[in-house]
C-alpha cells in the first residue's frame, strides 16, 4: 500500500469507526467455491473485482456468476461509482457479459438523496461526469457556477484544470465543504497499476484549501445499510467480496460482515500482512482469484 494511500484509509477509519477492533491472526485463504458452498448473499464490489477498462472482466468471474444465478444466491453489486446512472452502470455491464437487475446495483451516487439533507445541501460547485447530474437532481440540488455557501461535489475521476481552480477558489472561503461520491483513492488497471482517483484529488483539495471533507460510499457505514436492507428477510450468511481493504474491506468490517480480499489487484500478497497490519484491517478470507 502506498503511503498516501494508508493515510488517507486511516482517516476514513477515524472518522466511520474509531473503535473498530483492531485484527488478530491472518485470513483464510480460500476457493471461490468455499464461499459460495457457505454463504447465501454475496456483496460485490466492481471495478477490479469483477472487471476493469475496455469491458475486461477477469478471469473465472462470468463462471462465478452463472454459479450464483444457479444456485438462487442473493446478490448485490456494491459500487463507488458515482458518475454513471444505474441504467447506465447496467447496460456497461451487460456490454462485458455481466447481467445484474437495477434493484442488484447499489452505487455511491445513488445514495447522495438520502444524504443530502442530513448536510444540508441545496446548492453547489459540481464536477463529475455528466450523468452524475442525475443524482443531484433526484437530490433536489442546485448546481451553480458560484454556489451561495463554498461546497463543492466530487463525483468525476478526471476534472479538468479549469474544474480544479474553480473548486479551488470557491473552497479558499470560510466553512468550505467537499462531498466525496467517490472514496476510492486508488483504482486497478487489468496490469496492476494503481490510478489515482476521486479520493486522492479530495485529499489534494483539503491540503491546500483546509476544507471539510465528507464521504458517501464504500467504507462509510450508508451504502452497506442500504444493501443489507434490501437483502432483508435473508440477512444472514452475506459476504463481501472486493479488491481494496481500504473501502471494501474496511466497510465490511464496519457492518459487521464477513469479507474476502482479492489479492493481485489494489493489493499485492507479498504486501498483505504490511498493509493488514498497517491500515488495522483485515479480509476474513483471502481468494486468489475466481477461477
Amino acid at each position: 500500500m502506498l503511503p498516501l494511500e494508508a493515510t488517507i484509509y486511516k482517516s476514513y477509519l477515524e472518522t466511520a469507526a474509531p473503535n473498530l477492533l483492531k485484527p488478530k491472526g491472518d485470513p483464510w485463504k480460500v476457493e471461490i467455491d468455499t464461499l459460495l458452498k457457505h454463504y447465501g448473499s454475496f456483496l460485490l464490489d466492481g471495478w477490479g473485482t469483477l472487471y476493469s477498462k475496455d469491458n475486461f472482466v477477469y478471469p473465472g468471474v462470468l463462471e462465478f456468476m452463472a454459479a450464483i444465478r444457479k444456485a438462487n444466491k442473493n446478490i448485490r453489486l456494491i459500487t463507488n461509482s458515482a458518475s454513471r446512472t444505474i441504467k447506465q452502470i447496467q447496460d456497461d455491464l451487460r456490454l462485458s457479459g455481466l447481467d445484474f437487475e437495477a434493484y442488484e446495483i447499489i452505487s455511491s451516487g445513488s445514495l447522495l438523496a438520502a444524504l443530502s439533507g442530513a448536510v444540508d445541501l441545496k446548492e453547489v460547485y459540481y464536477f463529475g461526469g455528466e450523468s452524475g447530474l442525475k443524482f443531484l437532481e433526484e437530490a433536489k440540488i442546485q448546481v451553480s457556477e458560484n454556489p451561495s455557501e463554498p461546497i463543492v461535489i466530487l463525483a468525476g475521476i478526471h476534472p479538468t484544470q479549469e474544474e480544479m481552480s474553480k473548486a479551488e477558489k470557491i473552497l479558499s472561503k470560510e466553512n468550505s465543504r467537499v462531498l466525496v461520491l467517490n472514496p476510492d483513492v486508488y483504482a486497478p488497471n487489468p496490469d496492476g497499476e494503481k490510478i489515482p482517483v476521486t479520493g486522492h484529488i479530495a485529499h489534494s483539495l483539503k491540503e491546500k484549501t483546509g476544507c471539510k471533507l465528507l464521504f458517501c460510499g464504500k467504507p462509510f457505514p450508508l451504502i452497506y445499510q442500504i444493501a443489507l436492507r434490501s437483502l432483508i428477510p435473508s440477512t444472514e450468511s452475506v459476504v463481501m467480496i472486493g479488491d481494496t481493504l481500504g473501502t471494501d474491506i474496511a466497510g465490511a468490517n464496519i457492518a459487521g460482515i464477513d469479507s474476502a480480499l482479492v489479492v493481485g489487484r489494489n493489493v499485492k500478497e507479498n504486501e498483505l500482512r504490511d498493509d493488514i497490519y498497517s491500515l488495522g484491517v483485515s479480509p476474513t478470507y483471502v481468494l486468489h482469484g475466481f477461477d
